[in-house]
């Protein structure tokens, strides 16, 4: 018993024991703590990293909303941490979401950033958002920071102007003048400043320094001279124009300028002779020559100088570009202005041989093609225009009646029917549309359809005078309504008295309604008023006398017929039987 009494008193002294020394010694569960909180910092650092460039490469992979995701992880184990910040605001401003881009790069200037391209990308995001103050504001720390940076100054610059405080723009300028000297393209900034403030000494001092500087730059010089002018200093801008003529004579725009300052002070030759200067110059645009050339259009008949300066410049483009489409239309113009129609044509066909594009010249060619009576250039040109433009309608009624003069009906119909649905809001060539097509379905002998139309022309306009005599003149060929042409006709010619033509078709209605008598004396209408030589006319003239009697006198009128180019086969036999064959 003794013995198991002292093991137990061994294991309890010892339990005793070791538990006394565990409790002096509590240091050791902190040092557990410091263990387990650094392994978790750290696993907390390769998250926060494995996040960070996992949202790097989905960036770069422009999957925008999982990178953001991952960026706000980033943000919620680490919110002091600046880049996950910099970095959506860098996507949301990619994608123009400039509101909360402004958040995430404040929040870098909020964590004291000393990086300064997250000072830079707040300053443009400030910029982006039209807050121009506070962007002004960190441009102008950014330029402190780094001031050797011209970027800085520029961009300080540019947000002064946007805000329109032009003076403080100025003054940022004349900072970067200061270290890098006089820069022609600071200097032309301040200059147009100083206009938009319309202190117009100061930005005339501007050019005046800038010239100084670079008295070979002729652009400096240009500028200079039209600012003189802008300031009403004649005198020391016509110094300067001529500066620049002596510098460089080839400089066409000088010449320009100085040909309308010379015309504004009333010295007319001196500014024609600069004028023909800056025409013989290859610096000044063929459009900038052929807009100056056009403008004499309006005034070319007022007198003689005038019209020979403008074929003087014309000879001069000639020489230089005789190639160019709309050169030779202008030509055209000016020819057709003063009258010469040949060679107004002849420019205007040389155009369209050059280029096809222009519609106002293949309008000018055909309207010419039609006073000549050339039905055979008439017919080709306006097919080909249809071909350049298919829904002009002008072009369908010449190829049309182009076509009917050589007698191409089918063609004609054809034309017309398809130019009339083009025709819009001009009333005057819907008509002259409806007049040829009714012509056409007359030659074609489709009367119902060509009465109709005539009749709808009518109730129309009951005075339309061509539509009288066609119609009515068609019937009596056909001896059909005779009443209702006579009526016509009649009315034509109380419209318009005293047309032989008209008169001829009258009296040849009177002959189909028998009525020979009268007919006799409104033929002799007919041949008063310039009819004498029309072999129809002469041949009407011959069957009225006929029937009245008169047949020794109506041979003659069919034999004057004949000799004036009459090719009717019935009037070789009236000729050979010396009688009516109707």
């Amino acid at each position: 018993m003794l013995k198991k009494s002292i093991i137990l008193f061994f294991v309890f002294v010892h339990l005793t024991t070791y538990g006394q020394w565990k409790s002096h010694y509590p240091e050791n569960k902190k040092n557990k703590k410091t263990v387990l909180s650094k392994e978790k910092k750290q696993d907390n650092n390769i998250h926060f990293n494995n996040l960070f460039f996992n949202g790097i490469k989905q960036k770069s992979l422009e999957n925008y909303d999982v990178a953001i995701d991952l960026f706000q992880k980033c943000i919620e184990i680490k919110p002091d941490k600046i880049e996950p910040y910099y970095q959506i605001s860098l996507i949301k401003k990619g994608l123009n979401n400039f509101s909360d881009a402004k958040l995430y790069s404040s929040k870098t200037l909020e964590l004291k950033t000393t990086n300064l391209w997250h000072q830079r990308n707040h300053a443009e995001i400030l910029f982006l958002n039209q807050d121009f103050d506070n962007a002004a504001n960190q441009y102008s720390e950014i330029v402190k920071r780094e001031p050797k940076n011209e970027f800085n100054y520029y961009k300080l610059a540019d947000t002064y102007i946007y805000n329109q405080k032009y003076l403080k723009a100025i003054s940022v300028y004349d900072d970067l003048e200061k270290k890098k000297g006089i820069d022609k393209m600071i200097s032309m900034q301040k200059h147009k400043l100083y206009l938009q403030l319309k202190d117009f000494n100061k930005a005339t001092k501007c050019l005046e320094v800038l010239s100084n500087s670079f008295p070979n730059d002729l652009e400096v010089l240009q500028i200079l001279a039209e600012a003189y002018l802008l300031t009403n200093d004649k005198e020391k801008a016509i110094i300067v124009f001529k500066s620049i003529s002596e510098k460089d004579p080839k400089n066409g725009q000088v010449h320009l300028t100085l040909a309308n300052f010379y015309r504004d002070n009333g010295d007319l030759d001196k500014s024609f002779s600069e004028l023909k200067l800056a025409f013989r110059s290859d610096k000044i645009s063929i459009e900038t020559k052929l807009a100056i050339l056009s403008s004499y259009l309006p005034i070319i008949n007022t007198n003689d100088t005038i019209k020979n300066q403008a074929f003087e410049l014309s000879e001069i483009l000639k020489k230089s570009d005789f190639n160019n489409s709309g050169m030779h239309a202008i030509f055209g113009d000016l020819y057709y202005a003063t009258g010469n129609k040949i060679l107004a044509k002849k420019n205007y066909k040389k155009s369209l041989s050059i280029a096809q594009n222009l519609q106002a010249v293949w309008t000018q060619v055909l309207f010419l093609e039609v006073e000549d009576a050339n039905y055979d250039s008439l017919l080709l040109y306006s097919k080909n225009a249809l071909s350049y433009f298919p829904s002009e309608p002008l072009y369908y009624y010449f190829y049309g009646v182009s076509c009917s003069f050589f007698k191409q009906f089918d063609k004609s119909k054809e034309a017309l029917e398809s130019g009339i649905g083009f025709v819009f809001d001009n009333p005057s060539l819907y008509s002259e549309f409806q007049s040829s097509l009714a012509d056409t379905y007359h030659s074609l002998e489709l009367f119902s359809k060509s009465d109709s139309l005539y009749e709808k022309i009518l109730q129309q306009n009951p005075n339309n005078i061509i539509v009288l005599n066609n119609y009515s003149y068609y019937l009596s060929l056909r001896k059909h309504k005779l009443e209702r042409a006579k009526e016509m006709s009649r009315r034509c010619n109380d419209l318009e008295p005293n047309n032989g033509t008209y008169q001829d078709t009258y009296a040849w209605i009177l002959y189909c309604l028998d009525d020979y008598k009268l007919a006799l004396e409104w033929i002799k209408k007919s041949i008063k008023n310039g009819s004498d030589k029309s072999p129809v006319v002469l041949e009407h003239y011959g069957d009225i006398l006929f029937r009245l009697g008169f047949k020794e006198e109506a041979l003659e009128k069919w034999l004057l017929s004949k000799s004036l180019g009459s090719e009717s086969f019935i009037l070789e036999n009236k000729i050979k039987n010396e009688k009516l064959l109707e």
